[in-house]
């Protein structure tokens, strides 16, 4: 009897959904890091972050000079945000931890396809007038069309999670038809895909279509490579998913979901939240709508006298 687990048993397909509740926040979370470590190399000082559900995400900065936005030392803080989630899903395959954990793969798989889809693809169209990638355009006098060619290479990039996907599924069936791939790439990929649009949608109540387009993107060409062809087979040995892993990945998505509601909940008259851990400079880029929490820790209660 065979121990290796299907990719489209239940347990494979709920793991996977539960990766995906993690490798969606994580992917904003490289976002904001992304912008974050391009400010810090154009000279700026990094005070926070907001992760909104229906806006761009923002690493907030002190800036050193009122016009530094527009100079050339600001190139890593307006593509940071997309440039960081592309490198993590072109290592998060490749450089994964060597186990034989199914959900270990499928946290892996989903990391890459949420730095894919989510960052790489959804957010650059989010805000066409003050996303990182628009603005950059603005700046640099170049056409809006070539906001799209950034979706369009995260796209590309999301050939790899498919790939491996398709490659898994293979090692306990290698003569899955056309029908049987592309449901498993919508039950693995698209489905999380619509769960994160749907949420969205709760914090926005309105969705831009050019975002669900670049989201639509990389699911075009991984359900594109599950009717054309298979993959070769993964050739790796794989565990079932155990008790003990369902509640570590659980454990992570709480604190995913806890880093969502305080870095980025949706707020009364269309603001979001966000965290600072240091004091906003004169020349700072936190938006109108951001409505940053300082980070303080408890005071330590003083000793009553003896």
């Amino acid at each position: 009897m065979r121990s290796e687990p299907g990719m489209a048993a239940p347990a494979s397909v709920l793991g996977s959904w539960m990766a995906a509740a993690v490798a969606v926040p994580l992917a904003l979370v490289l976002a904001a890091a992304g912008q974050g470590l391009g400010a810090l190399a154009g000279g700026c000082s990094w005070i926070g972050l907001s992760l909104p559900l229906d806006r761009p995400v923002w690493a907030l900065v002190n800036q050193p000079q009122l016009n530094f936005a527009a100079g050339a030392g600001a190139t890593g803080y307006w593509l940071g945000s997309w440039l960081l989630p592309m490198l993590a899903a072109c290592a998060a395959l490749g450089l994964r931890p060597r186990s034989r954990s199914l959900l270990v793969e499928l946290l892996c798989l989903q990391i890459a396809w949420a730095a894919v889809s989510v960052a790489g693809s959804w957010l650059p169209l989010l805000d066409p007038a003050d996303g990182h990638l628009a603005r950059w355009l603005a700046l640099q006098r170049l056409p809006a069309a070539l906001l799209w060619a950034a979706p369009a290479a995260a796209a590309l990039a999301g050939a790899l999670p498919a790939i491996r996907l398709l490659a898994l599924a293979r090692r306990r069936r290698s003569d899955i038809g056309r029908l049987g791939r592309v449901a498993l790439v919508v039950a693995h990929l698209a489905v999380p895909s619509g769960a994160w649009a749907g949420l969205a949608w709760l914090a926005r109540r309105e969705l831009p279509l050019s975002a669900l387009g670049g989201l639509a993107l990389p699911l075009a060409v991984a359900l594109g490579l599950a009717w054309l062809r298979y993959p070769p087979v993964h050739v790796g040995r794989l565990e079932r998913p155990t008790l003990g892993g369902f509640a570590a990945v659980a454990v992570a998505i709480a604190v995913a979901a806890a880093a969502l509601w305080f870095g980025g909940r949706p707020l009364p008259g269309g603001r979001a939240a966000g965290l600072l851990w240091a004091r906003p400079g004169d020349f700072n880029n936190i938006r109108p709508w951001v409505e940053p929490q300082p980070l303080r820790l408890p005071a330590r209660p003083s000793p009553d006298p003896a």
